[in-house]
Formats: structure tokens, C-alpha cells, sequence
């Protein structure tokens, strides 16, 4: 159910490194309001107002928060800053240095993925933002039973997707997700269910330009260079290298698909959930 780790780490890296962008994860627009082309200045604004969003439903009383698949910390730093105690954790070793100094007021960084993560506390709320899906679901579900305290949350916002990864119906109930059925059967009880969707959607729709219009021609250039200038190394790479070529080319073959507009309309739901720990009280 989950997506494979090396799919999620390129998109990280990407962003991270290549887009220098504050935020690993889409940007949020009112629904209408995103008109004309979108440039990286305007994108990180929508990133901003992702953190906002999603945090407005942190509920009241929590004052632990463990933020799963922190990346670079922008969610991490915003709740510190407002005056919970954070843990922020990430397998990745480059999203490490993003915490090596000038760390806000209780926000602590842990190098760890999430399955194999321990503590000796309890949170009052599990943070995962776009990454519920690092891990198969049903693993990640039961490490929340050990991690959460009683009566706790989870909000998750992320990618979710039909049975077969196939459209979803036009009156499809966002209480039939399979993901909330698998959560409900761990004893955790949806309280929110948002489905954003049309928000992040200019999103993918700048994606898709960037990779239409720069990111494929680009790399047939280099291609067509490459072959003009030394054919025969060029020969030469794609036989010893032809593993790598054809894992790049399924690489590149997913995130276009994913990125098409049409298709994310289709096939995926961005969705906003907060589910309560109802276990204890039979609920």
C-alpha cells in the first residue's frame, strides 16, 4: 500500500536541492484563486499556507507532537514556534543537517524511519504531512497504537488512492477510503475528513508545465549532444549503464503520468484527516 522509498526520496531531493524550495511538500491555494502561470516565489506562498491549513486542525490540548517524515522542518519549526513540544524524525541523512543549528525551543531531531522508531513517551498527536505513505499502511497504523497516547490524534495529509489505483467513482464517500476502513479496525476514529483536492492541484499543473516544456526537452538535448559529440561513448554508457536507463526511464514515465492534471483529477484524492484514539473507550 505503501510507495516505495526510493520514489518519495527522489521527489524530496528534487525539491530540496534542485527547486531550493523551504518545503517538501504541495502548496495550498483557494479554490479559484490560482489563475495564470505559477513561479517558484508563488509556489513557496502556497506552501505556506499548506502549513497554516493543515495546522489549524491540530485540536485543542495537544502539547506533544511527533511529526513523522519531517523533511526539512518548515510544519516542525511552525509548531514549535507556536509552543508545542516537537520530535521531528526523517530516515533521510541530508534533512539532518537541516537541523544542526538554531533549532527554535522545544524541536528536537531524530534520524529514524518511522517503523523503527522508539520512545518511552507518548504523544498527543502524530503529524504526518504527505507521509503515510513512506510505509506499508497497516505498519505504520500499529506503530501509532504504541506511539500515540490514549485519547490522542493523528492527522495525516497526503496522496490517497482507489483499490487498483483506478478512478475513483463520481459519488465516491471519502468515509470509504480503505485507508480509514484499515484505521478504524486499529481503533482510530475519523473526527475530520477534508477533502483539498482542487487546492493543491495548481500544484501538479505547474509540475506538468515544468516537466512538459523544460525538464524533456532538456534532457533530449543533452541526449542529442551527447550522441552528436561522442557517439561512441555515448553507445558505450547506454550498454553498461542500461539498468539505470530503463529504472530512470520508468522513473520519469510515473511522475509524468502522476503529474498530469487529468489524471490526478481522476485517480488521486489529497485529502485531510484527523482520526482519534478510541481504542480505550470502546468508542
Amino acid at each position: 500500500m505503501g510507495a516505495p522509498s526510493q520514489e518519495l526520496n527522489f521527489e524530496l531531493s528534487f525539491a530540496s536541492e534542485v527547486l531550493k524550495l523551504n518545503s517538501l511538500h504541495y502548496g495550498y491555494w483557494d479554490r479559484g484563486t490560482a489563475t495564470g502561470k505559477i513561479d517558484l516565489d508563488e509556489l513557496r506562498r502556497a506552501q505556506g499556507r499548506f502549513t497554516s491549513e493543515l495546522l489549524s486542525h491540530v485540536p485543542d490540548g495537544v502539547q506533544t507532537v511527533l511529526d513523522v517524515g519531517a523533511g526539512i522542518g518548515d510544519n516542525a519549526r511552525e509548531l514549535a514556534g507556536r509552543g508545542y513540544r516537537v520530535t521531528a524524525i526523517s530516515p533521510d541523512r541530508n534533512h539532518a543537517r537541516y537541523y544542526s543549528e538554531d533549532l527554535e525551543p522545544g524541536l528536537t531531531f531524530q534520524r529514524s524511519n518511522y517503523e523503527e522508531f522508539r520512545s518511552s513517551a507518548r504523544f498527543d498527536l502524530l503529524l504526518f504531512s504527505e507521509s503515510h505513505n513512506y510505509f506499508p499502511h497497516d505498519v505504520g497504523l500499529e506503530q501509532s497504537r504504541r506511539l500515540v497516547r490514549s485519547g490522542g490524534h493523528l492527522l495525516i495529509s497526503g496522496i490517497f488512492w482507489y483499490p487498483g489505483r483506478t478512478p475513483f467513482p463520481r459519488d465516491f464517500d471519502l468515509q470509504e477510503l480503505e485507508y480509514l476502513s484499515l484505521a478504524r479496525g486499529y481503533g482510530f476514529t475519523p473526527r475530520l475528513v477534508v477533502d483539498i483536492t482542487p487546492n493543491v492541484l495548481p500544484t501538479v499543473e505547474m509540475a506538468h508545465r515544468a516537466m512538459r516544456d523544460y525538464l524533456e526537452p532538456f534532457g533530449n538535448l543533452v541526449e542529442s549532444y551527447m550522441a552528436a559529440r561522442a557517439p561512441w561513448r555515448t553507445r558505450l554508457l547506454k550498454v553498461f549503464f542500461s539498468k539505470q536507463r530503463r529504472y530512470l526511464g520508468k522513473e520519469w514515465d510515473y511522475y509524468k503520468r502522476k503529474m498530469d492534471p487529468g489524471y490526478f483529477r481522476d485517480r488521486i484524492r489529497y485529502v485531510t484527516l484527523l482520526l482519534e484514539d478510541t481504542k480505550a473507550e470502546g468508542r
